[in-house]
């Protein structure tokens, strides 16, 4: 049984739901005998089970039909149900799914801590047994790594949710940083226009190359030249961040050197940031529709067309292995000539950034389950996250997608500028530990590639420690739930992009629009240090 669904309009369900087929995938959830998970003399599981499952991934008619799907199911005598969730609709269907008692019987849900206490208040969640971690080891050991999963079992008394570890076992750098705030510029337009190559550049040093670059035009793209190709996210994070680490969603309620709760968007370092990216947009170094760009457009602008002289890209060795296969796909060229890699300061030459949280959203079990469907699923998961498991689920099969080399080096067997995913789509057994944490190792990826992403890991942990700001990740913030606080959730990208658009002097305009919200963030702020005392 498929299930499919199709969507229009961003976080809107533009279908009426075949309930009848939601309900039979979960009815089977409580289905199962004792004998279901015997098995035979070569270890071998007896029984197939048909489990529900719901991801991300695009998964299409066919797609499961091929060797990769195949070991999986075969090795744990598993037939998918699966249950295709769209990006725009995933909050909203979880939510419909849980709330109706009708989740698959494993889902990725986006954590939310507040959603996350009234589920399991309501026993909307599975509650698993205490010696799981016993049972399975590897999951135990990755999930401890996430932070999250003791938090919650200190306020639960037990374990409802599997926070899904970013990093396991190849973390790049202590203290881990968020892997945004890296930039790609034009090394060789840089070179034409007599701009110094640095691994590190301040916002206003950014866009002097950007002014450079508009005036001198090394590319010859004329009126097609974007030289920053940001959109309202990406500006947010290398003009605005940059400046004042306490400006993003994350981190915009935070505990000051006074000890109290401050809103990091009424800061002035905010107001410093909105000034550069002011000036970028007026001086015409931004695109003049950036912020209505959506997805890869601004990105697209500069790995696609060719015509921009930056870009976000973000600190995975993936992403920059993605950029060379986009250029040489599209632009017919070799990018590791062309490309300088750096990260952002603010104008005062501190570094800021955002302690990474180890996880990122979560698998949910429904509360039906069958004790045989769980603990199937828990094998394959535990199974996943093995050295062994790892290999299989980001390598391939050995001798065929990759080898070891003389020196026990792992070394890719798939065509240069292929990836795993081209070869088996929607690998979406690997549904606990996130392919960050093997990128860093991985040979499919570029080895310069994936030294320079750790070197810059290493780097932003160097210069948050040695005089720079990063925002640390503060549980009692992010794990604090009132309705005051869900009251006071801005789109701040948007937010701060209205601003800079807005006729007259932006730091009146600033100060009118912290106070047009005080109604909101008061509250908030003296929720916390009510909370603090």
């Amino acid at each position: 049984m498929k299930t499919k669904w199709k969507f229009s309009g961003k976080a809107v369900l533009a279908t009426v739901m075949c309930m009848s087929l939601v309900l039979g995938a979960c009815s089977k959830s409580s289905s199962g005998s004792a004998d279901d998970n015997a098995k035979d003399e070569n270890g071998n599981y007896k029984t197939q089970l048909t489990i529900s499952a719901a991801n991300l991934t695009n998964l299409k008619d066919g797609q499961l039909d091929n060797e990769f799907h195949k070991y999986w199911m075969d090795k744990f005598n598993i037939k998918w149900d699966y249950n295709y969730i769209d990006w725009d609709s995933w909050a909203e269907k979880l939510r419909l799914w849980i709330n109706s008692g009708d989740l698959p019987d494993v889902a990725v849900w986006n954590y939310v801590h507040g959603d996350a206490m009234n589920y399991i208040d309501q026993g909307l969640l599975y509650k698993f047994p205490d010696d799981w971690k016993t049972r399975w080891p590897n999951v135990a050991a990755a999930y401890k790594e996430t932070g999250l999963g003791d938090k919650l079992e200190e306020l639960t008394g037990g374990t409802y949710i599997l926070p899904r570890p970013v990093y396991f076992e190849n973390k790049p750098a202590d203290p881990l940083l968020n892997q945004i705030g890296v930039i790609a510029l034009r090394k060789d337009w840089a070179q034409a226009v007599g701009f110094e190559l640095k691994d590190v550049y301040t916002t206003s040093e950014l866009n002097e190359y950007a002014r450079l670059v508009k005036e001198k035009d090394p590319g010859k793209v004329g009126n097609k030249l974007v030289p920053i190709s940001y959109n309202s996210a990406d500006a947010l994070t290398n003009f605005v961040m940059a400046n004042s680490e306490h400006s993003r969603v994350e981190s915009a309620f935070y505990k000051g050197e006074d000890g109290q709760y401050h809103w990091g968007p009424a800061d002035q370092e905010t107001l410093t940031g909105l000034k550069i990216m002011q000036q970028a947009y007026k001086d015409k170094l931004l695109d003049p529709e950036f912020y209505t760009w959506k997805n890869s457009e601004g990105t697209d602008k500069f790995r696609v067309n060719g015509v921009a002289a930056v870009m976000s890209l973000g600190g995975l060795a993936s992403y920059r292995q993605d950029l060379n296969t986009n250029m040489k796909k599209n632009l017919g060229v070799d990018s590791d000539d062309l490309i300088q890699t750096a990260l952002v300061t603010g104008d005062d030459g501190k570094y800021r950034n955002l302690e990474q949280a180890n996880f990122w959203s979560a698998l949910i079990f429904n509360p039906k389950i069958s004790k045989e469907k769980f603990e199937r699923i828990m094998d394959l998961i535990d199974y996943s996250v093995s050295k062994e498991g790892q290999l299989v689920l980001n390598m391939g099969f050995e001798g065929k997608d990759w080898k070891y080399d003389d020196n026990k080096q792992l070394v890719s067997l798939l065509p240069e500028g292929t990836s795993l995913e081209d070869k088996y789509p929607s690998r979406f057994e690997g549904l606990y530990l996130l392919g960050d944490d093997f990128s860093v190792i991985n040979p499919a990826i570029k080895k310069d590639y994936r030294d320079r992403a750790v070197e810059l890991y290493k780097e932003k942990a160097k210069l948050s420690t040695e005089g720079g700001k990063m925002a640390t990740y503060d549980w009692d913030v992010q794990l604090y739930d009132s309705k005051a606080k869900n009251q006071a959730s801005f789109d701040y990208a948007t937010e701060y992009t209205n601003l800079i658009l807005q006729p007259g002097d932006l730091e009146a305009n600033w100060k009118k629009w912290v106070e047009s919200k005080q109604s909101m963030v008061k509250p908030v702020l003296d929720e916390l240090n009510s909370q603090k005392k």
